[in-house]
């Protein structure tokens, strides 16, 4: 059983649009936007394919809104994104896409406080899964949502000691009926101790149980996880934040584990990496945007990127993703050493040319690499934006 990643289009998009929107908010204390952009992108490989040539040119126009505030001691935000895309050849690819996300951190005058989370979201499904599924040119949407929240308890005779409860729903659902094997519903809860040592360094340890299952045949499968975690904020401008788990599913018993890198030291530049050893669909859920996602395989994926501020109105970004998933025994990639690897690249330019718009490009690459060479291709998208926010 596998999931997918996002289509090279879709992702570009979506990451175009949230950078050109950081890039236009600045440091503005509005609790509130709403916005507008507009892209056009060449893609040379629509259906992911090895063979004939299928490139295509598409327009995207996108509505944005966004909010964050406090209320008392209460913390809300939330933020969506309305997109409408159209393709020049293949007019039948057309679709209405959407990312939506809402959230409260919680607390009360006691030692009582969480968080609550919910996203939804629509695009293009990937045309080349490499799941055992051929590849299709048929249009498919893949809609994702997710539910989850925490709450987190203060022991006042042991201050530094706080015990954390959390809960997550993930659901997945395709518009194709081919790929009903690949939608499910997951069920993620955990229960564990967090030590604060000092300001700059947290420890935790929790004991995780997941469980999943595919709607339409009934296929389930569990998981249990010992995690260690630690979060070190280096400095005011740096922070890790590491996990390793013991993990032991139907299929799999071993060591996981992510590590997440955030530096931002002012000025000019930031910087943000992410690693990620693991099985099921938490690479996905990390935010590697080249990861794929297989409940019985171990995928090792890598992503970094950073963003510099070549003038005040000018900032370059770059990007790289590496994916390296074992499938030993895979349906789709026969052999005891059958390979799937992926690498992402990209590269970006955002101009704010005024307070409140940015005119941007962007390059994407992605070239994956199979035993099986049905599930081989190299594509790339590149185009530019233009988008405006009003706050």
């Amino acid at each position: 059983m596998k999931l997918r990643h996002l289509s090279l289009p879709f992702a570009l998009l979506a990451s175009v649009s949230c950078w050109a929107q950081s890039q236009g908010q600045g440091e503005s204390s509005n609790p509130w936007y709403l916005g507008a952009s507009l892209g056009h992108y060449y893609t040379s490989n629509v259906f992911r394919t090895n063979e004939a040539s299928n490139s295509d040119q598409l327009t995207s126009i996108s509505l944005l809104a966004g909010l964050d505030t406090r209320l008392g001691r209460q913390h809300l935000r939330g933020s969506a994104r309305l997109n409408d895309t159209r393709y020049n050849s293949n007019s039948r690819l057309n679709n209405n896409g959407y990312d939506l996300a809402a959230g409260v951190d919680w607390e009360t005058v006691g030692n009582l406080s969480g968080t609550v989370d919910y996203t939804r979201s629509r695009q293009l499904a990937d045309f080349n899964s490499n799941t055992g599924i051929a590849p299709t040119t048929d249009r498919n949407l893949q809609t994702d949502q997710s539910l989850g929240g925490s709450v987190r308890l203060g022991l006042p005779n042991l201050s530094p000691f706080i015990v954390e409860g959390t809960f997550q729903r993930r659901e997945r659902d395709y518009s194709l009926a081919l790929w009903d094997t690949q939608e499910y519903r997951q069920n993620t809860s955990s229960l564990g101790l967090l030590y604060n040592a000092s300001s700059a360094w947290r420890f935790g340890v929790a004991g995780r149980y997941t469980k999943g299952s595919v709607p339409v045949n009934g296929f389930a499968w569990s998981r249990k996880d010992i995690d260690l975690t630690a979060l070190w904020r280096a400095t005011g401008s740096s922070s890790l934040n590491a996990r390793i788990s013991r993990s032991t599913s139907d299929s799999f018993t071993g060591v996981t584990g992510s590590l997440t890198w955030n530096w931002a030291p002012g000025g000019r530049w930031s910087f943000n990496t992410k690693l990620s050893r693991d099985t099921g669909i938490e690479t996905y859920y990390l935010g590697i945007n080249n990861g794929l996602s297989d409940f019985n395989r171990v995928q090792t994926a890598l992503q970094t990127q950073f963003n510099y501020r070549l003038t005040g109105k000018l900032t370059a970004q770059a990007g790289v993703g590496v994916t390296r998933l074992s499938r030993n025994g895979d349906i789709a990639v026969i052999g005891d050493r059958a390979k799937d690897n992926s690498t992402q690249y990209s590269l970006g330019l955002a101009w704010e040319a005024l307070r409140n718009v940015t005119v941007g490009c962007q390059y994407t690459r992605l070239n994956r690499d199979t035993s099986n060479v049905v599930y081989t291709y190299n594509a790339y998208t590149a185009g530019c934006y233009v988008q405006g926010t009003l706050r």
